[in-house]
């Protein structure tokens, strides 16, 4: 590769563990940059999951928001190893001491590593029937509801999600939609244990989605906590009386939303923070990563993206004939909900830029569009 991007005019190594959002927008920028890199990509699946529509898999096959790794390896010219990998705090030291990660039989020496591991369900699933985030990601939902609206038995089925978050709303009015076009006799229930919808979003917002949910039918039960499911019995607790009740399903959603695995703390720039000591050769982005100073650091595909590109921009500088590294200031640009085909809500470069309907839906289309893009090769976002 050029010597612009190696102080040893050497091939540069860089290693990326996880596959999501940060990992990927990572490993292109640094493709696109230093082509003749030698980039490992660590990651237990197979394919990379576009989950921020994981919700329209109540009306499409799982599989068309899989990208398998194979095929993006052939694209951006990268190894995909299929494993997990597991560390702490001191792992992290003996890596940054040793540029080298030992898996089961392999060793990889790297230049720079970037750890992008992501997040895991605020959730635990202990009975049939029930399907949380990690669940839904591996078994396609349309299959599922495939197999209730042709069982027979009593003439009205209930469907319940658990959470009124993005997720959680996101699904609600996606099976809405799938069962009126089926003619099915079923109702949805969006169960929250808060008072207020979607409390950290502007309350425009929320007033929106509650008034799309009465128009659709969607039952919102509030100040309730869910305690568990045994058969067809959901149970439930009020949070302040703590009244306890019982809700029939046929089908459960647990969105409970969701947790880093490891939350990594970096400086400004991305580079892992252990106490007090910067390790020079180790980055973090995304969900697991939580950067000083002013870039946002929500649990957002659009942060994440560009986390893993300002880290890829960092390496890089790291890498070549500058010895200093750029903040991180990327603020979110909007944030938008589906609320199933043609409609959609959230806010837009301010959060009193309210927007509604067939143009927010068709806004975050546009941004899914910007993303298929970005993993064809064609970067349009701007650091």
């Amino acid at each position: 590769m050029s010597g612009r991007h190696s102080k040893h005019h050497n091939t540069l190594k860089l290693v990326i563990i996880g596959g999501g959002y940060a990992g990927l927008s990572a490993l292109i920028s640094l493709r696109h940059r230093a082509p003749d890199a030698e980039i490992t990509l660590i990651d237990p699946r197979p394919y990379h999951l576009l989950i921020t529509r994981l919700h329209e898999t109540v009306r499409r096959p799982l599989k068309e928001i899989q990208i398998p790794f194979t095929k993006l390896a052939r694209r951006f010219n990268f190894i995909h190893v299929q494993q997990p990998v597991r560390f702490d705090e001191e792992q992290l030291l003996t890596w940054n001491l040793q540029k080298c990660i030992q898996l089961d039989e392999q060793s990889l020496p790297f230049d720079y590593l970037l750890i992008s591991v992501g997040t895991q369900p605020n959730s635990s699933i202990t009975a049939d029937g029930v399907y949380d985030l990690d669940t839904l990601s591996r078994h396609c939902l349309a299959t599922e509801l495939d197999k209730l609206l042709s069982a027979t038995g009593q003439s009205e089925k209930t469907i319940n999600v658990i959470g009124a978050g993005p997720s959680g709303i996101q699904f609600s009015f996606e099976l809405a939609s799938r069962l009126a076009g089926s003619h099915a006799d079923y109702h949805v229930n969006l169960i929250d244990g808060g008072d207020r919808l979607l409390p950290l979003f502007p309350a425009a917002i929320g007033r929106y989605v509650k008034k799309r949910l009465d128009q659709k039918g969607i039952t919102l039960l509030q100040s309730q906590f869910y305690r568990g499911q045994l058969d067809r019995e959901l149970h439930l607790e009020h949070a302040h009386s703590g009244e306890k009740s019982i809700l029939t399903s046929d089908l459960t959603l647990l969105l409970l939303g969701k947790t880093p695995r490891l939350l990594l703390h970096a400086n400004s720039s991305g580079q892992v923070l252990v106490g007090e000591k910067r390790l020079n050769h180790i980055f973090t982005a995304g969900d697991c990563s939580y950067y000083d100073k002013m870039g946002s650091n929500l649990l957002t595909s659009q942060a994440a993206i560009r986390k893993g590109k300002a880290a890829a921009n960092n390496i890089l500088l790291k890498a070549g004939i500058l010895f200093f590294c750029l903040p991180y200031m990327h603020r979110d640009l909007g944030y938008l909900l589906s609320l199933g085909p043609e409609d959609g809500v959230g806010w837009l470069v301010s959060k009193n830029n309210i927007i509604s309907g067939l143009p927010a839906y068709l806004a975050k289309q546009a941004s899914e569009a910007q993303y298929d893009l970005f993993l064809s090769g064609i970067d349009s976002y701007l650091i």
